[in-house]
Order: structure tokens, then C-alpha cells, then sequence
């Protein structure tokens, strides 16, 4: 009978651990960080005293955004976590790109804009459901508030593209806040820069296919302005320079996702493309063929080499930044007041 009852507790002990929460498991948007400690001080418009913090996608390993939310209050911010961002996974989410319920996540995209204390929403990272965030916010009830900024990179393109093209608040394609710890310190000033209005740049391009162009910048990832070119978001394209990054890029992936992003003709208009981080895949020499191979076929310059995407080397892009490309070599101008 021991012996039974043993058993029956090892078996009861394992079915516990079985049904257990998933631990927190790694984020693809965290990098080691290097060097000295990162300092945001007045990296952020005057305006900007308060940053509410959002899930808007995958589940976030929580001590990664605790120790950057102390980055950020150490560098003079009041941060508000709203009530879903750090919520425990469910028992059957399991991988790094489980999302909690979209419920959750709209309700806090939702509270945290009609919080009119806040002057600035960053997202914790990116991962997957931002589409259904979009579909299930209730737009016509949210103020316009075209002051304040969203920041985010990878899945969050969804939202800043939705944003862009409904006409609300101010979007901006930059680090989550689960990659602020480990941000390559270089981009901390320019940062500042691009949020004052300042000139950004110079940034020397390597032409696919040469000649000069402006606009005004649009920024995302590769995979999700395919997702977005089957919404009905509306994002103005004509006329500006679109920023694309790529991340888990392999060859045959990355001409996959190309050849879709051509034949829905979501960049038809663009007065020019710049290739940014094309990362945790294949080699740059690997993806040069495809590179060449579809950079014609956009019709416009194309340029490859700007510091954006999924690496250390991630420069936050303003939406209402105006973009010049001239002799290969790319500005941000100074905002003129």
C-alpha cells in the first residue's frame, strides 16, 4: 500500500508540473546587452512625462520588461504597466509566440488611449495577434489624439500602419520595450534626434538600384505589410519612402515573401524602398540574389543597409518624418518650425 500511495504522489506531482503555467521562455527581441548602462533622459519630446506600457501581441518575458520599465523611471519617466501586459500565460500557451486572449490585449490598447496622462504608449514586443487588436478595437469611440506617440517594430507594423492610415495618434516604428536594455548606444542619440525634430543622418546606402528620392517615411516588417495589404487600413503609401526589415530570413522565404508583397501591389506609388536588418536567417551574400532579382521590379530606387529592424542597431523612424535619398546617401532633414 506504501508503494501505491507513493506512486499515486509522484503521479498527482507530475500531473501538477504538466498543468503548470509555461515559464517565461525567450524572447526573439531580446539581445545581450553590451557595454555601459543605457540612459533615455530626455530622449523623448518635452511633452512626453508619462509612457503606458501595452501587449499588444505575444506574451513578454516579464523580468525583461521590469528591468527596462526601472530604465525608464530612472530616466525621469512615470510608466504606467497596464493591468494585461505582464498577465501569467495560460496553462495551454506554450512557444515564445503564444498571445494571451485579444479580449485582454484590446482592453488595455484601448484604456491606456483614452488615459489622457498618458503622452506615450510603447509596446512590450511583438510576436503575433496584433491583427486581431486592430479588428477588435472599437475606433469610433477612441479620440484622434494626434499627439500621442505609439512605438513599436516587428508585429506591432499592424497597429502603426492602422494608426497611419485611420488618421490616429502618432506612430512610430522603434524599439519595443523589450529590446530598450540591450539597444546598441549609437542609436540612443539619434533617437533623441529623430523625436526633436533634429537632422538624422548621414546614412551611407548600398544601391540595388540607384537614383534619388523623398517622402515621407513608413517603416515595418516584411511579413506584416503583406498581412496589411489585405486590410482595409488605408495606409498612404504614394509618395513615400517605405523602411523594410525581415527577421527568421531564409532565401526561399524571403523571395516568398516578396513575390507577395509585388503581386498585391501595396507599394505600388512608394517613391522608394530601403532594406533594413534582414537577420536570424541566412547571410547577406545568400540574400543578395533575391535582393537583385525583385529590386527592378518595384520600379522606384531601392537601397539596402539602414540600421532598423530585429537587432541592436534599431533607430526608431517617425511616420511624419520626411525622408531624402541623394547620391545613395539618406537624411531625415531638420523639421522646420
Amino acid at each position: 500500500m506504501k508503494k501505491f500511495i507513493s506512486m499515486l504522489s509522484l503521479l498527482f506531482a507530475v500531473m501538477d508540473i504538466c498543468a503548470a503555467p509555461a515559464a517565461d521562455v525567450p524572447d526573439p527581441e531580446v539581445f545581450a546587452a553590451k557595454g555601459k548602462a543605457r540612459n533615455y533622459t530626455g530622449v523623448f519630446p518635452e511633452n512626453v512625462k508619462t509612457i503606458g506600457i501595452i501587449t499588444p501581441g505575444s506574451y513578454p518575458v516579464a523580468k525583461n520588461i521590469r528591468k527596462s520599465v526601472r530604465l525608464l523611471e530612472k530616466s525621469g519617466y512615470k510608466v504606467k504597466i497596464y493591468p494585461n501586459a505582464l498577465r501569467p500565460r495560460e496553462k495551454s500557451d506554450a512557444g515564445y509566440y503564444a498571445s494571451m486572449p485579444a479580449k485582454y490585449r484590446i482592453a488595455d490598447f484601448e484604456a491606456a488611449w483614452r488615459d489622457m496622462e498618458i503622452d506615450m504608449i510603447i509596446c512590450c514586443r511583438g510576436g503575433r495577434g496584433t491583427e486581431e487588436v486592430v479588428a477588435g478595437v472599437n475606433w469610433s469611440k477612441l479620440p484622434r489624439r494626434p499627439e500621442l506617440y505609439l512605438q513599436g517594430y516587428s508585429a506591432v507594423t499592424s497597429i502603426l500602419c492602422a494608426l497611419d492610415g485611420k488618421g490616429y495618434g502618432r506612430p512610430v516604428a522603434g524599439p519595443n520595450v523589450s529590446s530598450m536594455l540591450s539597444l546598441d548606444t549609437a542609436m540612443i542619440p539619434l533617437m533623441k534626434k529623430m523625436y526633436s525634430g533634429e537632422e538624422v543622418g548621414p546614412f551611407k546606402l548600398k544601391a540595388l538600384v540607384p537614383g534619388d528620392c523623398s517622402g515621407r517615411a513608413l517603416a515595418g516588417l516584411l511579413s506584416r505589410f503583406n498581412k496589411v495589404a489585405k486590410t482595409d487600413y488605408n495606409v498612404p503609401v504614394k509618395g513615400r519612402i517605405v523602411f523594410i526589415e525581415s527577421v527568421f530570413c531564409k532565401a526561399d522565404k524571403f523571395r516568398a515573401e516578396l513575390t507577395e508583397l509585388c503581386e498585391s501591389k501595396f507599394l505600388d506609388g512608394a517613391a522608394g524602398i530601403v532594406f533594413c536588418q534582414l537577420t536570424k536567417g541566412d547571410k547577406l551574400e545568400v540574400l543578395m540574389p533575391v535582393l537583385k532579382e525583385f529590386a527592378p521590379k518595384f520600379k522606384v530606387p531601392v537601397y539596402l543597409g539602414f540600421p532598423f529592424g530585429h537587432h541592436t542597431k534599431n533607430l526608431a523612424i517617425d511616420f511624419s518624418r520626411d525622408v531624402v535619398i541623394s547620391n545613395g546617401v539618406l537624411k531625415f532633414p531638420a523639421v522646420k518650425k
